[in-house]
């Protein structure tokens, strides 16, 4: 008796965490369950309602990352709604994140997080706290904001163009923590690279710029020239 060969399902193109791209995803394994239920209106009548939930595994085809997507459905409304476990990373860590001190690589990691989870405010507070306690970190605290960042210009830690880049960051991360302001994904995408660019010149550039200037050899002495 010939047997029915099922239909090999062909793969998905999905946001790869590990991959940091789309890619294409495998179907491990799908899983569904439908809930029915029966309403009364008016009258006495009764209608049934369901709502149905898909849960799939995919498999990447390149790194061989998993990810779950779940997907409800709903027999009242035309819209459905889809999960991706883990969420698409919305902003990778630098390469350079292993070499900060711990407690400023667990602040970040949670606004990292935030931003996986399609955040704004919580981000740019985060990104203001980051970037008060680099500042502390380098000159102590020296009063309000404005004090600091004068303070840092005055020995040279940034210039006079840094100092307006960095005041932008503060006070958006102010307005979002006091004045309810929703920033967009783009200004939080800024406003972390602002953070990023600071944090990486204050505790990463000078350890680079001391070992590229240890293993540079030194320029060879001038010959005298002795005149005649």
């Amino acid at each position: 008796m010939a047997t029915s060969k099922r239909k090999k399902r062909e793969p998905e193109r999905l946001f790869c965490n590990g991959c940091y791209k789309d890619t294409l995803h495998d179907l491990l394994k799908e899983v569904s369950d439908t809930v029915w239920d029966d309403v009364g209106v008016g009258g006495g009548e009764l209608y049934t309602v369901w709502e149905k939930t898909t849960n799939q595994m995919f498999e990447c085809r390149g790194c061989k990352s998993v990810v779950l997507r779940c997907t409800w459905t709903y027999s009242e409304y035309d819209i459905k709604e889809v999960r991706y476990f883990p969420p698409p990373v919305a902003r990778m860590k630098p390469k350079w994140f292993g070499e900060l001190p711990s407690g400023l690589q667990e602040l970040l990691s949670e606004i990292y997080r935030s931003l996986d989870a399609d955040t704004r405010a919580l981000p740019m507070m985060g990104a203001r706290a980051v970037l008060d306690s680099v500042i502390v970190d380098t000159i102590g605290d020296a009063g309000s904001f404005e004090q600091k960042l004068k303070r840092l210009e005055e020995e040279r830690h940034i210039s006079a163009k840094g100092r307006e880049i960095l005041g932008a960051a503060l006070d958006a991360g102010s307005a979002a923590t006091h004045r309810g302001y929703a920033p967009t994904v783009d200004h939080v995408h800024s406003v972390m690279d602002i953070v990023e660019n600071l944090v990486h010149s204050t505790y990463v550039l000078e350890g680079v710029a001391k070992e590229i200037k240890k293993d540079t050899p030194p320029r060879p002495p001038k010959k005298k020239v002795n005149n005649p």
